[in-house]
């Protein structure tokens, strides 16, 4: 199976950690309560510690969020290398 017929989850870690520190500035600059903080990307350690299934659980989270607090312009088109499939 090529790597373009396997699922895309989310983005790989660096351009999601982008894409968080983006919504991370929305979020100062509303001034939303700690509650309301934009979902943290499932980087770092937590790349090694989490199935595909949960990536893509919070990269929805994440892609809703953006929506919910009209920045989903700040969700970029990702490149088919900046892609994490499984």
């Amino acid at each position: 199976m090529s790597n373009k017929e396997k699922q895309y989850f989310c983005p790989l870690p660096a351009k999601w950690n982008e894409v968080y520190e983006s919504l991370l500035q929305v979020w100062r600059k509303a001034a939303l309560p700690e509650s309301e903080k934009p979902p943290i990307p499932l980087i770092l350690a937590a790349w090694h510690e989490t199935t595909g299934l949960q990536k893509l659980l919070r990269w929805k989270e994440t892609v809703e969020w953006a929506k919910n607090h009209e920045c989903s312009h700040l969700m970029p088109e990702l490149s088919d290398n900046e892609k994490f499939r499984g």
